[in-house]
């Protein structure tokens, strides 16, 4: 089989982009073939015009653009490396859309097994597959004043490589209130950072959150827009971990549920990204292993 490191290469050779933030700053970075510490009057690498001393020198005339542009360049192409978009606005990446939803209901139950669907303008949406990663945006809503988004963190591999949930958050108000669930059937919640456990039993009224226990030991969690939209969560025990359904009305949804169902066949979020075979040129003669 041809062998090409298709995976390796091009991080390693620009890995540690931020150590270049100036890319001739690296030239005097110490452990460079290029550094002393300090200014011994020995000519090195530099080129004419610039100076060793203070770590920060100055770039002459035409070549202080072009140091600019040289920066601004390794930047966008370190956001791309490291899975992220081209800076927008003020340079962070832009947040994946969020669509309405008329009706719409996911789930991350099981081993786990996630499943998501919905009506929206777009037409109809289904779509189930199996992820046992974390998800630290499973489903998000901005329809909720201050937010809505459940997360998910995960047991460690079993035996057979099998991970659950082992406790969902569901965060509110801005960030500021976030309510967990752990596989034990106990919960907390924080609030401005201060976190304290839940009796079972004891409810709670929130600013556009209702916070209830069930009989059987489950959580619901119900918030709405204001305006007729309501999404309604269930956080459960299953023995091995924790289940989460949510169903939602009249409100925007995103998150890895919405984008994992309109993946066909839908697949694990975090699953390696299909490469394409290389592109072979006959004049070259290519060594086998």
């Amino acid at each position: 089989m041809l062998d090409f490191n298709t995976q390796t290469t091009l991080p390693n050779m620009l890995g540690g982009l931020s150590s270049f933030a100036d890319p001739l700053q690296a030239l005097e970075s110490p452990g460079t073939r290029g550094s002393a510490g300090t200014n011994d009057g020995i000519a090195r690498f530099l080129p004419p015009g610039f100076s060793e001393g203070g770590g920060a020198f100055p770039v002459p005339g035409p070549l202080a653009g072009i140091s600019n542009l040289l920066m601004q360049l390794i930047g966008m192409l370190g956001s791309l490396l490291n899975g992220g978009g081209m800076p927008s606005g003020g340079g962070n990446p832009a947040a994946a859309p969020e669509n309405y939803f008329s009706n719409a209901g996911g789930s991350s139950t099981g081993d786990p097994h996630l499943r998501f669907t919905g009506q929206s303008a777009a037409g109809n949406l289904a779509g189930s597959w199996d992820s046992m990663s974390a998800h630290g945006d499973l489903l998000d809503s901005d329809s909720v004043p201050g937010g809505f988004s459940i997360s998910t963190t995960p047991t460690a591999p079993n035996a057979r490589g099998v991970t659950y949930n082992a406790s969902a958050s569901i965060t509110t108000n801005g960030g500021a209130t976030v309510l967990t669930y752990g596989a034990d059937g106990n919960a907390t919640i924080s609030q401005n950072g201060n976190t304290t456990a839940l009796a079972r039993g004891q409810n709670l009224t929130l600013p556009g959150e209702a916070v209830s226990w069930n009989a059987d030991g489950s959580m619901q969690v119900n918030v709405d827009d204001g305006n007729g939209g309501t999404i309604a969560t269930t956080l459960s025990q299953n023995g091995q971990g924790v289940d989460i359904r949510a169903n939602a009305q009249n409100v925007d949804l995103g998150g890895d549920l919405v984008t994992g169902a309109t993946q066909g066949p839908p697949q694990r979020i975090g699953g390696p990204i299909p490469v394409p075979p290389p592109i072979l040129d006959p004049r070259i003669r290519y060594t086998r292993f």
